[in-house]
């Protein structure tokens, strides 16, 4: 193939040899011979010709540049296409900096919107995590591989969680109660104030550790739970039993009722003082 060189007249007057190094170009337009890229003042058509080992391609001015792909399918690395079924591999991300509260950074992420709640099946219906924000009743909806879920009604909260201060070491299932102000520690059925239980840790965390705890909903992790049995708050701190607990002064605290071997449905009740 030829090579064409390109010739600059220096100050001197004399023309010496383009360095590529150092020397820029800048052209109002160009046309390549059998249909090529072409370049003019309203952009770069590259007319139906593949693009081939570009990196780094920069608009320099994002509000009003943009590229238009109109047809055919787009196989680009960290580029989004409009209209197009956009997926991130696992080897890539969409990352989000910290923001401030003003307006030019609060609009930098929206979902779709749409007035009154989606009814419509996604093209792609089989994948779960769709969003659109239902404008004229202020409801979120996601996809979830078959319908769309309100995720503003009280049905698909399932679970009330909350967070507290841990008083001291305490391990997921254990039931606590109200220790101090915004702290909790085991509770057990040998004492008044230990007995009024507000419910189940998720996870195990040590002491002065921020914990959640689960006061509604289902807790899951148990092992060898009747099903259909109810429990109540054991003698032994932080554990539940099946047996009503006895002995002079204990209190009688409801947990649950077992849904599975596994599985408890939080449902928390005093019920009274041993005679």
């Amino acid at each position: 193939m030829a090579q064409v060189k390109l010739l600059k007249i220096g100050s001197t007057g004399l023309s010496t040899e383009f360095d590529s190094a150092s020397d820029e170009i800048t052209l109002a337009s160009f046309s390549v011979q059998g249909g090529g890229p072409v370049l003019s003042s309203t952009g770069l058509d590259m007319n139906n010709q593949d693009i081939v080992d570009i990196q780094d391609l920069a608009f320099q001015s994002p509000s009003t540049a943009t590229i238009n792909f109109t047809a055919g399918s787009g196989t680009i690395d960290n580029l989004m296409l409009k209209e197009r079924n956009n997926v991130m591999t696992t080897a890539g991300a969409v990352l989000f900096p910290l923001v401030t509260d003003t307006a030019a950074q609060l609009d930098s992420f929206k979902i779709p919107h749409i007035a009154g709640a989606p009814s419509a099946t996604p093209s792609f219906s089989s994948d779960a995590g769709y969003l659109v924000y239902d404008s004229t009743n202020k409801s979120l909806y996601a996809w979830d591989g078959v319908a769309w879920d309100n995720l503003n009604t009280v049905s698909s909260a399932s679970n009330l969680d909350d967070t507290y201060i841990a008083d001291e070491d305490l391990d997921a299932r254990e039931v606590v109660y109200i220790s101090a102000a915004d702290n909790v520690a085991l509770a057990d059925a040998t004492d008044l104030t230990k007995s009024q239980a507000v419910g189940f840790v998720i996870s195990s965390v040590l002491d002065t550790a921020t914990v959640s705890i689960r006061k509604f909903g289902r807790m899951s992790g148990f092992s060898g739970l009747t099903p259909g049995a109810r429990y109540y708050l054991s003698a032994t701190a932080g554990a539940i039993t099946a047996t009503i607990p006895t002995g002079s002064g204990n209190i009688i605290t409801q947990v649950g009722y077992a849904k599975s071997a596994t599985v408890l449905d939080i449902a928390i009740q005093s019920l009274g003082r041993r005679a």
